[in-house]
């Protein structure tokens, strides 16, 4: 009995110390996750912001005013407003965190164009740019300050919207509000304000969370008509302009908006950033960085030679590499060194290549071997090349020394070529003799006699190798899906170019219905070593000119600057098949003329790449195809994805006109990355850029790839 009620006490009480702990481990598991909550409630306050809102230009403001707010850095946006009686077609930049930037094409909708209607153009249209400085921004001290920035409306081309403005934006984060005062010229004359509340700001999990409610005092003096062009937007009876603005999966901006107390408008826009994002999709396809199997076995009997070149090309190759070459020296300082060159297929961040080779030549240097040098290839050159101690990649590998410490005693250093009789050979491979590509092929023009927007979209696929391991090449075709520019002349119906016709007659070339012959020609790139290059093209470079160019750089690793000299002697092509023109068009007035042309371009170059704010500079000073003479300069903004914005302007003495006035070639580009639409890592990238006006004047031929950017490539980022 006794040991009835024993066997009882302890199991009760086993019970309840069972019980005791769990509700002990339950509460602190609550207790964490109350404490986790708590954290990311604090957090979330902190870093609050409240969110930016764009005006009808799609800069930084309210309805017409702006505010002295700008977006995020790297940021990318377009959109389209109806701002009675305009239609409004606009894309925006962030260049910097502290510089905003806006194209616009505005349409005036019922003004016939004077000239250009009777020929299907329409309604009369104008360009302009806008540019925002922000001194300084209200989030810089967590809104206690207001914001001040300064801004320019419409400041290039006909400037029949210009206006300057400074503005002071304060914002109440606990509120969800801000309030602008600003100051303003020309367009914007005097003071002007603007207000938005976010009424909704508790109600996070709802819908009706993004709505703004905006209102601002528009200083623009609609009734002057020397400020406001368009008869049907003189009129105004209040300067109060009231709107809705609502936010839709953080990517869509939408509006509508009373104005002039006259009026509706509406818009809308997205914006994604594009500058700092690390992919749509996550690089899933990517592998991780080799770790396993870790092989130390000396080059003898049990790792032959040919064993070990094997094996270290499948994992290069695993990795995102070509094992191109393996050989055995006494360089650098007398070590046994095993130098090792390999071609980067993958990468586009010099980083990731990097620390991709450390953790390969960290498992797989063979015992004995004292020193390894890493020569890294692209595009049938030598770019540069690491220099390794193999006790620091076996700290490495063991984890006595870190990624970054190992950077340091391995930096990135300019090729150095050995002469034959200092290296073994023992593993050599052939570059591919023919891969092949498919690439978008897309044209568009603004502003053409036979319409407002006018475009061709196709593909152009083609292939790419190289001859006896050395000489690259690639041929590519055209084939275009959609097109509406069949109508197209090419002749400006209103200023037509007085220069040679080198580049404003594409169009004939871009009409072409069916296969195309696009390209075919052929480079050689040589690393002369002390960071000097050379490159040599010759065959069909582009869709208008073939011929043979050469260019030397130096470019030191490790370097902000950049020299070069380059030549080109180019023939104008058939619009069809693989010949060439023996004369070229020149027009006196509107009538032609045919001249015998070869064409000769001749450059000297400057590079210079401004590390802190992530700014190039270039100089391409010389000879133009038009045998026009002058400076052309360009201004690239680079970001953390690859993303590249330029800017360029040039100016010669080709003294071509444009109603009236000289006309100096400028224009913008951007430069994409396609890996961050993929899900895995690859160097492609997609470019598209356009001329403020197509014209002869400031233009070269394409010659088989600028020489700076296939070293750069391989560089950057």
């Amino acid at each position: 009995m006794t040991d009835n009620r024993s066997i009882k006490f302890i199991f009760c009480f086993l019970i309840l110390v069972s019980t005791f702990s769990f509700c002990r481990a339950d509460l602190e598991r609550r207790n964490l996750f109350d404490d986790l909550t708590i954290v990311e409630s604090i957090n979330k306050r902190l870093c609050y912001r409240v969110p930016l809102h764009y005006n009808h230009l799609l800069m930084g403001g309210y309805i017409n005013m702006p505010s002295a707010r700008i977006g995020n850095e790297g940021e990318l946006g377009a959109g389209f407003a109806y701002v009675s009686p305009y239609h409004i077609y606009s894309a925006r930049c962030e260049l910097n965190y502290w510089l905003e930037v806006s194209l616009n094409y505005r349409v005036f909708k019922g003004v016939d164009d004077p000239v250009l209607t009777p020929f299907g153009f329409g309604d009369m249209s104008d360009k302009g740019a806008n540019i925002k400085l922000a001194i300084l921004h209200p989030e810089d001290s967590d809104y206690v300050l207001p914001g001040i920035a300064v801004g320019l409306e419409d400041f290039l081309g006909t400037k029949s919207f210009e206006a300057s403005y400074v503005a002071l934006t304060k914002v109440f984060a606990k509120e969800a509000m801000e309030l602008t005062l600003g100051y303003g010229g020309k367009r914007i004359r005097g003071f002007f304000g603007g207000f938005s509340w976010m009424p909704f700001k508790n109600y996070e999990e709802s819908w009706i969370y993004p709505l703004f409610l905006v209102a601002e005092y528009d200083a623009t003096p609609y009734k002057d008509k020397n400020i406001e062009p368009h008869p049907d937007g003189r009129e105004k009876k209040s300067a109060i302009n009231l709107g809705l603005k609502w936010r839709v999966f953080d990517t869509f901006d939408l509006s509508a908006s009373y104005i002039r107390g006259c009026a509706f408008a509406f818009s809308l826009s997205t914006f994604y950033n594009f500058g700092m994002t690390k992919g749509f999709v996550p690089k899933v396809e990517d592998p991780l960085p080799y770790r396993a199997p870790v092989v130390h076995e000396p080059i003898s009997q049990l790792r032959p030679e040919e064993a070990f070149s094997q094996e270290l090309a499948y994992v290069l190759k695993s990795q995102g590499f070509m094992l191109l070459k393996v050989s055995l020296t006494q360089e650098p300082l007398g070590l046994a060194t095993l130098r090792i060159h390999a071609e980067n297929l993958a990468y586009s961040e010099e980083e990731e290549v990097r620390r991709r080779i450390s953790y390969i030549m960290a498992s797989l240097v063979p015992d004995g071997i004292q020193a390894i040098t890493v020569v890294i290839e692209g595009d049938g050159f030598e770019a540069q090349e690491y220099h390794f101690l193999s006790a620091w990649l076996k700290a490495f590998q063991l984890g006595g020394m870190g990624f970054y410490e190992l950077k340091i005693h391995s930096p990135l250093l300019d090729y150095k070529a050995l002469p034959p009789y200092a290296e073994t050979v023992i593993f050599k491979a052939n570059r591919p003799a023919i891969s092949f590509f498919v690439l978008p092929d897309f044209h568009s023009f603004f502003g053409s006699a036979k319409g407002k927007f006018k475009y061709a979209f196709g593909a152009a696929p083609g292939i790419e190798g190289y001859l006896s391991n050395a000489i690259y090449y690639t041929a590519r075709v055209g084939f275009l899906f959609v097109s509406d520019i069949d109508n197209l002349k090419d002749v400006d119906r209103l200023n037509p170019s007085q220069l040679l016709n080198v580049r404003s007659d594409i169009i004939n070339y871009y009409k072409q219905r069916g296969l195309t012959f696009q390209e075919l020609y052929f480079r050689k790139i040589w690393n002369l070593g002390n960071a000097f290059f050379s490159k040599l093209s010759w065959g069909w470079l582009e869709r208008m000119y073939g011929g043979v160019a050469g260019e030397i750089l130096y470019y030191p690793v490790n370097s902000c600057f950049a020299l070069g000299i380059e030549g080109a002697v180019v023939k104008k092509r058939t619009t069809t098949g693989f010949g060439f023109e023996k004369k070229i068009r020149r027009l006196r007035g509107f009538t032609p003329t045919y001249v015998n042309f070869i064409g000769n371009q001749a450059f000297f170059n400057l590079y210079y790449d401004w590390k802190g704010p992530d700014l190039e500079f270039r100089i391409k000073v010389g000879q133009f195809l038009a045998r026009d003479f002058g400076v052309r300069y360009e201004v690239s903004r680079y970001f953390e994805s690859g993303l590249r914005v330029t800017f360029w302007y040039t100016r010669t003495n080709g003294h071509d006109e444009i109603n009236g006035s000289t006309y100096y070639d400028k224009g913008a580009m951007i430069s994409m990355p396609l890996d961050i639409f993929y899900t895995q890592s690859s160097r492609k990238r997609f470019y598209y850029g356009m001329s403020a006006w197509l014209r002869d004047v400031g233009q070269f031929a394409n010659t088989g790839g600028n020489l700076y950017d296939l070293i750069n490539d391989l560089r950057e980022y």
